[in-house]
Order: structure tokens, then C-alpha cells, then sequence
């Protein structure tokens, strides 16, 4: 790959054939170089807004999409994506016996789903208004620390992982504080 922003439908759908679901992970950060965190209503768990990579679509149409879905339209028009937004990528393995009924579609077949491969995603806060609730009970603002104590709240393991290592990059890469 020339570029990270080369990533398309058909390298997604090569995760899926591996029996990962892609997933995007937009951490999006503020002006006073803080990342947002939300509370997921339905685990009670602190994340970055994340979700799923649909067929046929591309990288920065998932991160618009997902922002838009679980921050809302406002929000979406208050940030800007970089050209090439990727920052990290790194995947989680299912235990075996939480894999028994996920099941992935590729091009008419059926194949199991062993595990979620995150591409973690920048995105920049340039106009001040606050994300919609929705999937979401509450929002933070947090630093690299407040995020990690956020973080170490997680019980699940790979996901508790894969965040820390997100925060880690960002941090390094000098995104947040």
C-alpha cells in the first residue's frame, strides 16, 4: 500500500475473509488537545465513537458515517478529517466460545467470526459544539491520563487493550496532552 488512505472495500472485505470484522475508531481531538471519550449506554463501558465498516465503503466514508450516526449531524459538521487519517491498526481475537453464532458475509459466503480488527482514526474538533446523545449517556474530554483511568474501568481485555495502545499513539504522536 502507497498510502494509508489507500485502504478500500476490498481491503475490508479481505479482514472479513479472515474472519475479523473491520471497524473504525475515531478519536477525535479537541483544540486544547483532549480526546473524546463516551460512556456506551448499552455496556457502561468508556470508548472512542466506533463502529463497523459496511460493504463497499471506504475508510473516511466510515468515519463520517459513524460520527454522524452516534454523535449526530452538528457534531459531523464541526470537525475535519484529514486526507489520511489513519494512525494504528490492531485487531482482537475472540474467545472460541464467543464465536459460535457471529458470522460474517463475503461475496455470497457464509464465515465465522473469530475477532474485530480496529482502524484507529484521527479526526479534529474545529468548531465548538457539543456531540448529540444517542448511543452515548455521557461525553469527556480527557487527557492522556484521565483517559487511561477511564480505560482501566474496562473488564474486557482485548478491548481495554487495544484502547490503551490507541491512547499510547496519540500521545507519541503528540495529538493530546
Amino acid at each position: 500500500m502507497d498510502s494509508k488512505n489507500s485502504l478500500t472495500s476490498e481491503n475490508f472485505d479481505q479482514d472479513r475473509e479472515q474472519g475479523l470484522r473491520p471497524g473504525v475508531v475515531v478519536c477525535i481531538i479537541s483544540k486544547e488537545a483532549k480526546v473524546l471519550l463516551g460512556l456506551k449506554k448499552e455496556y457502561a463501558i468508556w470508548e472512542f465513537p466506533q463502529g463497523g465498516i459496511e460493504k463497499d465503503e471506504g475508510l473516511s466514508d466510515a468515519i463520517v458515517r459513524e460520527i454522524k450516526e452516534e454523535l449526530g449531524s452538528d457534531f459531523s459538521e464541526s470537525l475535519f478529517v484529514p486526507n489520511e487519517p489513519l494512525i494504528a491498526v490492531d485487531q482482537v481475537i475472540f474467545p472460541k466460545e464467543n464465536t459460535k453464532d457471529r458470522v460474517l458475509e463475503v461475496n455470497g459466503k457464509k464465515i465465522p467470526m473469530t475477532g474485530k480488527k480496529y482502524y484507529f482514526c484521527v479526526a479534529a474538533q474545529v468548531k465548538d459544539i457539543a456531540p448529540a446523545a444517542g448511543e452515548y449517556s455521557d461525553f469527556k474530554w480527557v487527557s492522556f491520563e484521565n483517559g487511561n483511568k477511564l480505560v482501566d474501568t474496562i473488564s474486557q481485555k482485548g478491548k481495554k487493550r487495544v484502547l490503551k495502545k490507541a491512547l499510547e499513539v496519540l500521545k507519541g504522536g503528540e495529538l493530546i496532552i
